[in-house]
């Protein structure tokens, strides 16, 4: 059996695409899985403070036969939070679980790490289908093996232990534009009679089909929404197409219809949990959203109908639809106005960004870097093919083709506004740069044939003349004339180098990514703070296994709340098992009792208002809440000033004669809650060395220009200074007092003297020791990576001057605690007895000027008793 022969046998064609796929698969599958070298039975995982509550997820529905957590009270004290996560990926994750017969918290999360991996894997086989649908067999194959190797945030979410929802959304929504694709391509030259059910087979089964897929997505996530939008988008514009070209639309109608009923019932069946109009949970406005899609095509259709039955232009269809459109929104905006609101607002969300979505990593902007970093040479491949499809909607109006066209587009914007979008992106990229490989093959085909024809004809051993072979020499000689094309295979050749590249490159990237994974993703200071947490503080009354009903659930009276940023709220709920009273889903951050508000403060008595508002008994710190991300607190309380208040800024020339921008803490920088509890210990603290900056803003650089600086070991004498010079300072001029570090033991010194915080309490510190960036030791300047604190009432002690007592923390870490006295009275946290905390004191309080000793019980802390 020749090669053609051998190729066209089906059974072995369908088997070398097969295998193809499967190694594809294979090879997917093998990269998803190096972490778990190193990460199968530690309890650890790489999504960050999402896979700890998917974990907690997933833990309730193994204890509540897959019951789900629609109410959440083990989050945002004191009112608990609705989850508005979809529950699919915490029945798959659930199911490796009960597979491998998982009983302990490691051995769960050791089996639910499969799921991502897993997922990632699947998607090998969809996008082999779409591509193959798109363009041919060798596309589908390309599509394969692009998706299994391709990197960025599609590669890292998809990998073992990345316990979070984001490949799932990803697979489902690929999986419905798959199957919407593929019933395009079936339907589209099929004659369909509304009113003969006969005809309505193929309709039917491709709609509940795509149906079916697309509520799978809305269970995974409702952002599956915006798929419905793009389903919209094409709709509109194919239906202009039809009317242009004449061609039938009921197929759309049928399949449209069908596949967002099902998506309507789906929700109706799995229940409304919100009466408003968002749609970031399952809201009416979520499900009126799809019922207007099947209203909207079947609007599309009978204006069709009539603009076709009075025989009037194509272009009429376009100004009706016009005008309708209008007055739609119109009558949407008086009658239903949130309805609309909400409309607009998410579409708006979807391509724009604002000041505070711009600090969570994954709703930060898309940048060129982070785009070459993920995809490298497939943006090249990526734009290529996206010029492939344009040119065949261009000659042939395929519908496939312009509904991968309008998804891509879309998912393009959206990952340019949202980083977050990237993952969903990647499917895009992979298929239309399988397009365009595609493209080049089939482009150059001929010329290749023609190419390895010639060169087996020249290897081929010279036979004797006959009579026969005579007539075959003609031929040969007939076809020996046509040569291949140089420029055809030049094209072929520059794009399969770029594709190999790009295979090769991403290959690498996505081993050494998964490699790098094998360590975990989870700070141990957070987990061993959690977890003194859960073994250490009083229980909350609320049960962490059982499911609440929100309508009727009340917290018990010794229920509490944790404060610290949004980023640790889950791993305080799932690893602490307590409440905090902010999360990563954002809540509780904002607002006059956000925890923006409250960590960035400097006035303790509006703190403890606060505190007493949110019914917080512990707060817990950590050093990068005191430095890298301490911007991102600025900017959620005030969008406004944002940082303004915290940090100077200025202009600083180097060696080279450039200029680069240089911060330093303001005052009210060290007189936050979040410094003084993590760099202080809540105790006063004088200031240390400084410099006096002299700086000039004439020029007009947007930051002042550093001019020249001077060194003092006197705060006082360089605020004197910087006072006496700014009252005769030239227009521009102007002097400011910074902190001058002059070694690791000082350097989170404040530029002012900071007073002491009364009513908090050091409890625990984890046993990492930071300090400008360097691992320090116990009681060599660093500050513990993670702090918890007790707020308590605490001891009123009558007197004047100072206070102070030495602390030893649970590491051996000694400090002395100092107050000054306020209103002739000093309240102090520590209690000298009665306290069951491993953060011990020394002896008595000893007033400084006097050497008078004050004995403090724990019941006068936590009463706020008066002892003397």
């Amino acid at each position: 059996m020749d090669l053609m022969n051998f190729w066209n046998d089906k059974r072995y064609r369908y088997g070398i695409i097969g295998i193809s796929v499967l190694l594809c698969t294979l090879i997917a599958f093998l990269i998803r899985m190096i972490p778990m070298t190193g990460l199968a039975g530690t309890g650890d995982m790489t999504a960050g403070p999402d896979a700890w509550y998917n974990l907690r997820l997933i833990e309730v529905a193994l204890a509540n036969t897959f019951g789900y957590i629609f109410f959440e009270p083990m989050t945002l004290y004191p009112t608990g939070q609705d989850i508005v996560w979809g529950p699919l990926f915490t029945y798959i994750a659930s199911f490796f679980a009960v597979i491998a017969g998982a009983a302990s918290r490691t051995d769960v999360i050791t089996a639910v790490s499969w799921a991502p991996a897993v997922l990632g894997t699947l998607m090998v086989p969809v996008m082999f289908f779409l591509g193959k649908r798109l363009g041919d067999w060798k596309t589908g194959i390309i599509s394969a093996l692009f998706i299994a190797v391709i990197g960025g945030q599609y590669l890292s979410r998809s990998l073992y232990g990345h316990l979070d929802h984001h490949i799932a959304e990803t697979f489902f929504s690929c999986l419905f534009c798959l199957c919407y694709v593929l019933a395009l391509y079936a339907l589209s030259d099929k004659k369909i009679d509304l009113g003969d059910f006969s005809t309505w087979k193929l309709p039917l089964i491709y709609g509940v089909v795509c149906g079916a897929a697309y509520f799978l997505g809305l269970l995974t996530m409702t952002t599956m929404v915006v798929f419905g939008l793009f389903v919209s988008v094409f709709t509109l514009i194919q239906f202009i197409l039809n009317q242009h070209s004449g061609k039938p639309t009921e197929y759309l109608v049928g399949l449209n219809v069908i596949t967002f009923m099902i998506a309507a019932l789906g929700l109706l069946l799995y229940g409304i949990r919100d009466l408003g109009f968002g749609f970031v949970n399952y809201s009416l406005g979520l499900f009126l959203v799809h019922i207007f899609i099947v209203l909207g095509t079947v609007i599309l259709y009978l204006i069709s109908r009539i603009i076709t039955k009075l025989e009037k232009p194509w272009y009429y269809y376009l100004l009706t639809l016009a005008l309708l459109l209008a007055a739609g929104s119109l009558f949407l905006a008086v009658l239903l106005p949130d309805l609309f609101s909400s409309l607009m607002g998410n579409l708006a969300g979807f391509f724009t960004n604002n000041a505070t979505a711009a600090t969570v990593q994954e709703m930060s902007s898309w940048s060129f870097a982070s785009a070459v970093s993920a995809y490298n040479w497939g943006i090249l491949l990526a734009i290529g093919g996206f010029i492939c499809l344009l040119w065949t909607i261009w000659k042939h109006q395929t519908p496939g083709a312009i509904f991968v066209l309008i998804w891509s587009l879309f998912m393009f914007f959206a990952t340019c506004a949202h980083v977050r979008w990237e993952y969903y992106f990647a499917a895009n990229v992979a298929l239309l740069a399988a397009v365009f490989v595609g493209w080049a093959i089939s482009f150059a085909e001929k010329d290749l044939g023609l190419l390895i024809a010639k060169r087996t004809e020249s290897q081929k051993p010279a036979e004797p003349a006959n009579k026969k072979q005579s007539k075959k020499s003609n031929a040969q000689e007939k076809s020996g004339s046509e040569k291949p094309d140089p420029l055809r295979l030049g094209v072929f050749a520059v794009i399969m180098i770029i594709a190999v590249v790009f295979v090769g490159s991403s290959s690498a990237y996505a081993v050494q990514l998964s490699s790098a994974s094998a360590y975990g993703g989870t700070t141990q200071d957070w987990i061993d703070a959690c977890e003194w947490l859960e073994e250490n503080t009083p229980d909350t009354g609320v049960d962490y296994l059982t499911i609440y009903d929100g309508s009727s659930f009340t917290y018990p009276s010794e229920s509490y709340g944790v404060l610290s940023w949004w980023d640790y709220g889950h791993y305080i709920t799932t690893i602490g098992k307590r409440i905090p009273n902010s999360n990563p889903f954002q809540a509780g951050v904002a607002g006059e009792y956000g925890v923006a508000a409250v960590l960035t403060n400097t006035n303790e008595s509006e703190i403890t208002e606060k505190l007493d508002h949110l019914g917080t008994k512990y707060v817990m710190t950590d050093y990068l809440m005191a430095n890298g991300i301490f911007g991102a607190m600025a900017i959620w309380n005030d969008t406004v000033l944002q940082t303004a208040p915290y940090y100077y800024t200025f202009l600083q020339k180097g060696t080279d004669g450039t200029y680069s921008y240089v911060s330093a803490g303001t005052p009210e920088f060290f007189n936050t809650l979040t410094v003084r509890l993590q760099n202080f210990d809540g105790s006063m603290t004088n200031s240390g060395s400084v410099y006096v900056v002299i700086s000039d803003s004439s020029a007009g650089y947007g930051a002042p220009v550093i001019t020249s600086t001077k060194s003092y070991t006197d705060a006082d004498e360089a605020w004197a200074a910087a006072e006496n010079y700014n009252a005769n300072a030239a227009s521009g001029k102007h002097a400011y007092v910074i902190s001058a570090p002059t070694d690791l033991t000082n350097y989170n010194l404040p530029s002012v003297d900071v007073p002491a915080l009364q009513h908090f309490r050091l409890v625990y510190e984890s046993t990492t020791y930071v300090t400008g960036g360097y691992i320090t030791g116990a009681n060599e300047g660093g500050t513990a990576y993670v702090k918890t604190f007790e707020y308590v009432p605490g001891a009123v002690i009558k007197g004047d001057g100072t206070i102070e007592i030495d602390v030893i923390t649970n590491n051996g870490r000694t400090f002395t605690y100092r107050q000054e006295s306020v209103n002739g009275q000093f309240i102090v946290p520590y209690a000298t007895s009665g306290s069951s905390s491993d953060v011990k004191t020394v002896g008595p309080y000893t007033l400084v000027e006097t050497g008078q000793t004050f004995a403090v019980s724990e019941e006068a802390v936590q009463k706020g008793l008066t002892i003397n």
